[in-house]
């Protein structure tokens, strides 16, 4: 049995060009280029609604240092968004907890080592700030999970990413096909995209019901309460 592997932008660029019915650049009303930017917008898109429904994807991890008398941390540059932030202690690490406190006061010599300096901290711009400032380094001294920026295909060679379900695969290359049929039907005053539409919707809803699935954490319902619902 084949093993599902992670496609090409020349693959994928090639099934676009399949379901446009224009199977050459050369003789194409769209470039390559112009295909290539459509499919990392649907992923830059859709990766979106994939993080909201599921854990895991796009999700890695990494170490950060900490410096004496620093209270800034650089975040690496395809962070989007934290999921949890740990802090190195002997035998294991804790939660870090976030507070943002605009009104307050801190100190700017917190512990001097692993076990003693256990700072809470919130984000300025692309960085974490730790309260209070530490009083000593530490390499490797804060774990970060985070969900990550997908990396933008560009070459040839460049790979869909491969932590998704199969159908987001799918979905981005209808993302394409639909753009390039709405331009073409915003060029010419022909509306030529309704089912590059339709099948690109239906997509959407087996990507959020595929991904939803991917999560085992307990959903809650709140009751219905026709006093509270003014009813």
């Amino acid at each position: 049995m084949a093993t599902l592997t992670s496609p090409t932008l020349t693959e994928l660029l090639a099934e676009v060009r399949i379901l446009l019915n224009q199977t050459t650049a050369a003789n194409s009303n769209w470039t390559d280029a112009a295909l290539t930017n459509w499919l990392n917008e649907g992923v830059r898109r859709y990766f979106q609604e994939v993080t909201m429904h599921a854990e895991g994807h796009f999700t890695t991890t990494t170490t950060l240092d900490i410096t004496a008398e620093q209270e800034t941390v650089a975040l690496p540059t395809d962070f989007y968004e934290l999921k949890t932030l740990h802090k190195k202690v002997t035998n294991g690490w804790v939660s870090l907890n976030y507070n943002n406190p605009l009104e307050e006061g801190f100190s700017t010599k917190g512990g001097t080592s692993s076990n003693t300096y256990i700072p809470y901290y919130f984000f300025r711009g692309q960085e974490l700030v730790l309260r209070p400032t530490p009083n000593f380094s530490e390499t490797g001294g804060l774990l970060l999970e985070y969900i990550q920026f997908p990396d933008t295909m560009v070459n040839g060679g460049d790979t869909l990413t491969n932590q998704v379900s199969p159908i987001f695969r799918d979905l981005i290359i209808m993302f394409a096909v639909y753009k390039a049929k709405f331009q073409e039907s915003q060029a010419t005053g022909i509306s030529n995209h309704q089912n590059a539409a339709g099948e690109l919707g239906a997509l959407v809803t087996q990507l959020q019901d595929a991904v939803a699935l991917r999560s085992k954490a307990p959903q809650y319902i709140k009751a219905f309460n026709p006093e509270s619902e003014g009813v």
